[in-house]
């Protein structure tokens, strides 16, 4: 996981195990890999006005997730099907989704001197 300091002073503790990217001791834990989709994902972390982490709105930002787009591997078949009587080739393609690689994700972390987290 590639990390970012937004700005100066003390962050909040994270840790990644596997897919699952905890804050502060655990009190908000994502799965990365749910969270994937076929396009780019962010998830902000942030303090509410009780002082209490939450995801998507909030008072203060305390970090950024950026989750990769989903990556596929493809492998073009070859099958026969009947069309109007007739047997007919035609290719499919088959995408299997890779699993997230927690080195493509980027943590954004932001000051949290003066803000009470609980």
């Amino acid at each position: 996981m590639q990390i970012v300091e937004k700005n100066e002073g003390t962050k909040i503790d994270y840790n990644l195990r596997g897919t699952k990217l905890s804050f502060a001791d655990g009190e908000i834990t994502l799965n990365l890999a749910r969270y994937q989709r076929d396009d780019e994902v962010i998830k902000d972390i942030m303090v509410d006005s009780d002082g209490y982490l939450t995801t998507g709105r909030g008072r203060y930002y305390v970090a950024q997730v950026e989750i990769p787009a989903r990556e596929y591997d493809e492998e073009v078949i070859t099958e026969t099907v009947e069309e109007n009587g007739e047997e007919v080739e035609r290719e499919v393609v088959n995408r299997t989704p890779k699993p997230l690689n927690t080195d493509d994700v980027v943590l954004y972390l932001f000051s949290i001197d003066g803000i009470t987290i609980y």
